[in-house]
């Protein structure tokens, strides 16, 4: 390798070498040192480089090298001196708190099989004859182990060890899953310690003792999670060493992503705003039921129905994304969302979409939005159960209703969906025959052209803005993951700045309903 391609790679890993650095040092003077010390010994050692195809493995195993080195170097050398048998705590002098304290910290560290015999051996007073039979492998291999770990013990007892910052800041992080299936995945992140194993092995590869450290929680208390988030490839294995394996829009990434973007999402604001006082006119004129409802539902119909039209029918038509398959078979995405610890960072206004069709009947269409800090969209779980009755109702062909269609009719009724009155059930939402749709479809399709234009240059910039912010290898998802932002960037957010301008106002339960209508067959 020449020396204009080492150069290259170098760059390319600094920013996550300086950041495994961090992770290890207790100050950014000492991580600077730490990293220029690890380039100077790259460039030193570069013609030991077998192929271009092995440099990664090369830089990482001359980081961890120059890194034991720096440790042996600047650890006050307090050495504990360890026989063939382990000290007992009880026989430790009381001023002795400093060996105990590092004997158990390196306890703590040591992997699952090493540990395992050191307790059943120096703890529990158990034979090497029973521990064999107690973890089903040779007398030979006990002994190996215990050997090994009395040495682990001894080496780890002379470093210096530093936590890392997440053993006393934790990060939160939201699993998220958008697929065509069961998502396996939601219980995965429940816990801090799953949450903190992702965001430590993101940037860096760690081995599991390095991973203890980083987030302060000791080996025994997380093998389990590890070997859970490898089971479901969220976490890869390289060696010893932790990977992971899913994109993470970290918080950093989102206040990026609304600093560069804020005025596209404010231009697509105004191109509703725009197009819907041009048209609105001619929209109500089409003469549709619903036609002349308050101004506030109109502007939530119309909004709703311009953003489907650009967002959901053009722009992902033409991208035609494919989902990837899981490991299960299921076609899906997954990934993290770094939280406050309560929930995603995102806008007040989530998105949420549903239309069933009844071949003989109609469709209903229904964006949804927490108006009032709620989601309005009650029958989420359960619509294609009432759409029957729903469209029966928008047709006035009420009267072979059984008593469970009753049930339900009196239920949309409770919750606003319906209107009773002396006329009988009327659907509180506006109703167009196929032609009267198509006819809308047409007066906006310009505008939802444009705003799908200017949604594509804004996930353009998203997609250049993760390609700074993931790791290497999983640069390759960065506009797949930018076109799962799509419905935040570009639909949640203008509504959201709308709002914010009071051009659209809060539904107080009178009128129609705001984002949801029925066409007819």
């Amino acid at each position: 390798m020449d020396r204009q391609e080492l150069d290259a790679k170098v760059e390319e890993t600094a920013k996550t070498l300086l950041s495994y650095c961090s992770a290890r040092t207790s100050n950014h003077f000492d991580a600077e040192d730490l990293a220029q010390d690890i380039i100077l010994e790259i460039y030193k050692s570069s013609g030991n480089i077998r192929n271009a195809d092995a440099v990664y493995g090369f830089l990482w195993a001359v980081a961890d090298n120059v890194y034991k080195q720096w440790c042996k170097n600047k650890a006050k050398r307090k050495e504990c001196e360890m026989t063939d048998n382990l000290f007992d705590e009880a026989d430790l002098p009381e001023e002795d708190d400093s060996a105990l304290y590092l004997l158990r910290r390196e306890l703590t560290l040591l992997s699952d099989k090493y540990r395992k015999a050191v307790v059943l051996y120096y703890m529990e007073n158990l034979s090497c004859s029973e521990i064999s039979n107690r973890l089903v492998v040779s007398e030979s291999m006990v002994k190996y182990l215990l050997f090994k770990s009395r040495q682990i013990l001894k080496e780890g007892i002379t470093m210096e060890r530093n936590y890392g910052q997440q053993s006393y800041n934790p990060k939160g992080l939201s699993l998220m899953f958008w697929g065509n299936g069961a998502n396996r995945y939601g219980h995965l992140c429940d816990s801090k310690i799953s949450q903190n194993i992702l965001f430590a092995c993101y940037n860096d590869k760690l081995s599991a003792e390095q991973i203890s450290l980083e987030i302060g929680v000791s080996l025994p208390y997380m093998e389990d999670k590890l070997a859970e988030l490898c089971e479901y490839d969220l976490l890869k294995k390289d060696g010893n060493r932790y990977y992971t394996n899913i994109v993470i829009f970290t918080k950093d990434f989102s206040q990026e992503v609304n600093n560069k973007t804020t005025w596209l999402k404010e231009k697509i604001a105004d191109m509703l705003t725009e197009a819907i006082a041009k048209y609105e006119k001619e929209v109500r004129s089409i003469g549709f039921y619903g036609a002349d409802m308050s101004s506030n539902s109109f502007a939530w119909q119309m909004v709703s129905f311009i953003l489907d039209g650009a967002i959901i029918f053009i722009l992902q038509n033409k991208l035609k994304i494919v989902y990837p398959k899981d490991k299960f078979g299921t076609e899906c995405f997954v990934w993290g969302a770094e939280t406050d610890g309560q929930a995603p960072l995102k806008s007040q206004f989530g998105f949420g979409i549903s239309n069933v069709c009844n071949s003989a009947k109609g469709f209903v269409q229904f964006m949804d939005f927490p108006i009032n800090g709620e989601m309005v969209h009650h029958y989420y779980f359960n619509w294609q159960n009432v759409t029957n009755v729903f469209l029966d109702i928008a047709r006035g062909n009420t009267a072979h209703f059984s008593e469970n269609d009753k049930a339900l009719a009196a239920d949309m009724v409770r919750k606003g969906y319906v209107v009773s009155n002396e006329e009988g059930l009327l659907v509180n939402a506006p109703v167009f025959t196929r032609e009267q749709h198509d006819a809308m479809k047409n007066i906006f399709a310009g505008t939802a052209g444009q705003i799908a234009d200017e949604a594509e240059k804004l996930m353009e910039t998203v997609t250049n803005i993760l390609k700074n912010h993931i790791p290497v290898h999983l640069k390759k998802l960065a506009r797949d993951m930018a076109y799962l932002r799509l419905f935040e960037d570009t639909i949640s957010a203008p509504v959201a700045i709308l709002y914010e301008r009071k051009y659209l106002l809060p539904y107080n339960g009178n009128g129609i309903l705001p984002t949801t209508y029925v066409i007819l067959k």
